[in-house]
C-alpha cells in the first residue's frame, strides 16, 4: 500500500520510477487488502490530526483522478470506560484542533444507535467525519495512477537485499538487478529484515491480526448512514474493538480486536483460523451489538508491523541518505497512506518534507540505540 503510494508520488512529479511487489497488488500478505478501512480525526495528538485531514483531502483527489468512490461517509462513535486509554488527550486534542464532536455516554449510544449495546459504564464521543475507505479500491487506484504517470510497477518480484552503489543503490532480486538513484523500503513485515542487511536492527515486531464479517439479520440497519463506524477503547491497553457497516466483500458487518494477534515471523506461512481470537470476537460481538444471525460469512486474517510506541518510521538511513526506511502501519497507516507517500517521494528525491516528521524519526527515544547497538 504504501510503496504504491510512493510510487503514485514520485512518477506524478516526472520522476522514474519503479514498484516491486513480491506478490501481486492488493495481495492478502499484508494489511492493506480487503473492503474498508478507517478515516478519522479521533486521534490522542494534533499532529496526527492534521496528517489525517489532509490525508481526507488526499484520497478525495486520489478518488477524482481515478474516477472512482474511495471514501463513503458514515460518522463514527468512540467508547469505553472512564478511563479508556487517550480518551481524555483525543478530546484535548479535538479541541485543539478544531474537530467537532458530541460528549455521548451509553444511553446516549443506544438512543442514537440502537443496535449498539455498550456497558453501563461507557463513555465517549460521535465524530461526524469519520468514513469508509474502500481499501481495495483505494490500493489498486493508486497503483493504477502510478502506472498512468509513467511508473514500471513489476508484480510477482522478490527482494532479496539492497545494496549502496556510490551515491546511488541497487536493489537484487529474484529477478536480476535494478539499479536507481534512491530506493524507499516500504516492504511491510519484511521491512526489518531487509534493514538488518543494511546494519539497522529495528525493534519491530509482526503480529498476526484476525477479523470477521458478521451476518445482519436486517441488512438495512447496518447500512452507511445508519450504522456507523465504532471503536471500543479499553484501559491500560490500546487494543482496538472496531466495528463496520456493510461494504463490499465479504460480505457482513466487520468486527476485529487488534492488537492481540501471536507474533510471527515474515515468511510463515497464511494459516487456519485462530480459535482464540475468533472466540474472544464472537464474546464482544454479542455483548456489543444486537441485530446480528450468529452466523459468520468470512474470516480474514492480516498482518501489522509494530513499532514499540506504535508511531511510523519514516527516514533516510543513518549512512546511506539514498535508502529511505518506511514502516508506516502499526494497525493505523492505510489513512494516512496518499500524504506518507509525498513525504517518502521528498525523502527519496533530496527534498526536505513540507511536514514535521520527527516523531517519526529514527532516533527518536522508542527505537534510539538499538540500531547503533547493532552497528556496534
Amino acid at each position: 500500500m504504501i510503496g504504491s503510494a510512493v510510487a503514485y508520488a514520485v512518477a506524478r512529479r516526472g520522476h522514474a520510477v519503479t514498484l516491486v511487489e513480491r506478490f501481486a497488488v492488493g495481495n492478502d500478505r499484508g494489511s492493506s487488502h480487503g473492503p474498508s478501512r478507517i478515516i478519522r480525526l479521533t486521534y490522542q495528538s494534533t499532529d496526527y490530526i492534521a496528517l489525517a485531514r489532509a490525508s481526507l483531502g488526499a484520497w478525495h483527489e486520489v478518488a477524482e483522478a481515478a474516477g472512482e468512490r474511495l471514501i463513503v461517509p458514515c460518522g463514527g462513535v468512540d467508547f469505553g470506560p472512564p478511563d479508556a486509554t487517550y480518551m481524555n488527550e483525543m478530546r484535548s486534542a479535538m479541541r485543539l484542533s478544531g474537530v467537532p464532536y458530541e460528549e455521548v455516554d451509553r444511553d446516549q449510544i443506544v438512543a442514537r444507535y440502537p443496535q449498539l449495546t455498550p456497558p453501563d459504564d461507557a463513555t465517549g464521543f460521535f465524530q461526524p467525519d469519520y468514513a469508509m475507505l474502500t481499501a481495495d479500491r483505494c490500493v489498486a487506484s493508486l497503483a493504477a495512477g502510478a502506472r498512468a504517470a509513467g511508473a514500471v510497477v513489476r508484480e510477482g518480484e522478490r527482494v532479496l537485499g539492497v545494496r549502496p552503489s556510490g551515491g546511488g543503490v541497487l536493489v537484487d532480486t529474484d529477478h536480476g538487478t535494478i539499479a536507481g538513484s534512491s530506493v524507499v523500503l516500504a516492504a511491510g513485515s519484511w521491512v526489518g529484515p531487509l534493514l538488518r542487511d543494511l546494519g539497522l536492527a529495528l525493534p519491530l515486531a509482526v503480529l498476526r491480526e484476525q477479523l470477521a464479517f458478521f451476518e445482519p439479520a436486517d441488512r438495512a440497519s447496518f447500512a452507511p448512514g445508519r450504522f456507523p463506524l465504532v471503536l471500543q477503547r479499553f484501559a491500560g491497553s490500546t487494543t482496538l474493538g472496531s466495528i463496520f457497516p456493510l461494504l463490499g466483500s465479504p460480505d457482513g458487518v466487520k468486527m476485529m480486536i487488534d492488537r492481540i494477534g501471536p507474533q510471527i515471523d515474515p515468511d510463515d506461512p497464511p494459516c487456519g483460523v485462530d480459535d482464540v481470537i475468533q472466540q474472544r470476537l464472537l464474546e464482544s460481538t454479542f455483548g456489543s451489538v444486537r441485530g446480528l444471525t450468529g452466523r459468520v460469512n468470512a474470516i480474514v486474517q492480516c498482518r501489522y508491523t509494530m513499532a514499540p510506541d506504535e508511531d511510523f518510521i519514516l527516514d533516510r538511513h543513518p549512512e546511506h541518505q539514498q535508502i529511505v526506511v518506511a514502516s508506516a502501519c502499526s494497525g493505523h497507516g492505510f489513512k494516512f497512506a496518499p500524504v506518507l507517500g509525498d513525504v517518502l517521494a521528498d525523502l527519496a528525491t533530496g527534498r526536505q518534507p513540507t511536514w514535521d516528521i520527527a516523531r517519526f524519526r529514527l532516533d527518536r527515544p522508542a527505537l534510539k540505540g538499538r540500531w547503533e547497538a547493532h552497528r556496534g
